[in-house]
């Protein structure tokens, strides 16, 4: 296997089947380009869509025909995703720890997308941005948490419109610009419009009346490649054509809530070994005992070559109820972008 900067090239020369990939569905959403911005469909990749987060963890678990799952992780405005979140939480609490208390879940992660969350304004037929004045257009439609996010462009919209739009609401982004074309198909004399990404109207040879449309700029999507930690596939280890090489490790852990500065703790190994940490978040869980307030711990931090990683994952273990490893994988050049 190749990796480049933003994709994966499988080279398999024993295998004749596809590199199935599978990802929060429908077809054209943000996660759907994720997944082709790793695994572009001209490699030999079948691109599988799911219903929901959890549907994408148990395909990968259970169905040996898929090979990696592409989940959102954290939005540049609206923070965590707390579907993936717990779901790395779940996994991790219900493990079995070995002697240094460490977990090792079914699941790793080798290689990380950013996606830019660049809404569109979508006709089922060519319209310049002058035609919406004099087109008859009564609907736009679009998943419902799309509204917040262009709250100002809907107001112009609706205004040149003469503020007859009506606004639907889709199961997703991909939904609407399927609804729209449907509408044009069956009422060719009345235009219907849509908001949603532009691979949605590229899938379904619709047209861009205005890119970028959002109230706010630069919102941008990190999603997860995960793959079983069982199959023989090799993780990203080519450098992508990247300035900056840096390598990113994500480990989750509890604590021993009953002893003081026991978080402390941990940070101060990744202190006294000179680790940069890059992140930290945490989830709460409930495992059943008495102890209703447990938090679960997630952090990431950069991976140098020639550290004694061994020994600072053995201090880390030391100094946990429970931890895991999920993974160590290349910065993706988007992140600087």
């Amino acid at each position: 296997m190749l990796c480049l900067f933003n994709k994966i090239v499988t080279i398999d020369k024993f295998a004749e089947r596809m590199t199935k990939v599978v990802f929060l569905g429908p077809t054209g959403t943000y996660s759907h380009q994720a997944a082709l911005q790793q695994f572009p469909e001209d490699e030999g990749v079948e691109h599988v869509p799911t219903l929901s987060i959890p549907e994408c963890f148990n395909r990968l678990q259970k169905d040996n025909e898929i090979d990696y799952a592409v989940v959102p992780l954290e939005n540049s405005t609206n923070g965590q995703v707390v579907f993936t979140y717990d779901l790395l939480r779940d996994w991790m609490i219900e493990g079995e720890p070995s002697q240094d208390n460490r977990v090792d879940p079914a699941f790793e992660i080798v290689g990380e997308q950013y996606v830019a969350i660049e809404h569109c304004l979508i006709s089922p037929k060519y319209l310049s941005p002058e035609d919406l004045a004099t087109t008859d257009i009564s609907r736009i439609y679009s998943h419902p948490q799309v509204w917040g996010q262009v709250a100002n462009y809907m107001q112009s919209l609706s205004s040149i419109c003469g503020n007859k739009l009506k606004k639907i609401d889709t199961s997703s982004t991909s939904n609407a610009v399927e609804m729209c074309m449907e509408d044009y198909k069956r009422e060719p004399s009345t235009m219907s419009l849509s908001i949603a990404s532009k691979t949605a109207a590229k899938l379904n040879n619709a047209h861009i009346v205005e890119h970028s449309i959002n109230d706010f700029k630069g919102n941008t999507t990190r999603f997860l490649i995960l793959k079983r930690r069982s199959t023989q596939c090799t993780t990203l280890d080519a450098a992508p054509s990247t300035k900056d090489h840096r390598k990113v490790t994500l480990i989750t852990f509890t604590v021993k809530y009953d002893d003081p500065g026991s978080l402390v703790d941990v940070l101060m190994v990744l202190k006294q070994h000179g680790v940069n940490m890059c992140s930290i978040n945490s989830r709460p869980f409930n495992n059943g005992n008495e102890r209703k307030w447990q938090y679960i711990f997630f952090i990431e931090y950069y991976h140098e070559e020639g550290k004694l990683w061994d020994q600072v994952h053995s201090e880390i273990g030391l100094r946990c109820s429970k931890w895991c490893n999920w993974g160590t994988f290349y910065r993706n050049g988007r992140y600087y972008q």
